[in-house]
């Protein structure tokens, strides 16, 4: 299911942004636009935030988009991980983590991510 919502993993909240199997852009930037906005309403440093980008379509626009998102949610997460990131993902991962100055971590799965985030 795409979108933004809560959910908890051994006991502890993680805000999750489900893009995944989103191929029109503007549907996946709204997606973004809503995390946004639940990630300014919590405390600084206090979100463990998984992203799930698998099969998901990108262009130059949400990649700026995603620039400013990343930097935007900065100050309020403390951890984050990313799933389903290859090829032409992986680069704009970096420059995300080199403009918003956050450690993105990269997982191949859902469960892997989920633990790890957990464990932060």
């Amino acid at each position: 299911m795409t979108g933004t919502s809560f959910f908890t993993h051994k006991d502890k909240q993680i805000l999750y942004n489900d893009v995944s199997g989103i191929r029109n852009v503007e549907d996946a930037l709204a997606i973004f636009d809503k995390t946004e906005k639940i990630a300014k309403m919590q405390p600084e440093k206090s979100i463990i935030l998984l992203t799930n980008v698998i099969n998901t379509h990108n262009n130059i626009e949400a990649t700026s988009a995603l620039k400013e998102f990343s930097t935007a949610v900065t100050p309020y997460i403390k951890a984050s991980a990313v799933v389903g990131v290859s090829g032409i993902k992986r680069i704009i991962v970096q420059s995300l983590m080199k403009v918003s100055g956050r450690k993105i971590h990269l997982f191949d799965t859902l469960e892997h991510a989920k633990d790890w985030l957990v464990e932060q």
